[in-house]
């Protein structure tokens, strides 16, 4: 019989590499965020891999939120560029 924490250290081992492509897929996107289509083209492809990459954990009620979090971090991040830019 397992336990719950043997049951979410698995989903957990089970996401790590997902994790780690989903890392370094969108750390690899790049974008003007002087151009607003650019920046367009950005956010949707955040969420397009979020999408992809996380769609086996959406109903996971621990990772499911993560995904949430992820797509509102890194879209957050392209703001914060985009404000960034407009400043300087």
């Amino acid at each position: 019989m397992h336990s719950t924490l043997d049951v979410v250290r698995a989903q957990m081992q089970a996401a790590e590499p997902v994790l780690k492509q989903l890392d370094v897929e969108l750390e690899a996107i790049c974008f003007d965020p002087s151009v607003p289509s650019s920046v367009d083209a950005a956010t949707e492809r955040v969420a397009a891999i979020i999408d992809t990459l996380l769609v086996g954990f959406k109903a996971n009620p621990i990772l499911g939120p993560l995904a949430d979090q992820l797509r509102s971090q890194y879209l957050d991040a392209i703001q914060h560029q985009v404000a960034s830019a407009q400043e300087g």
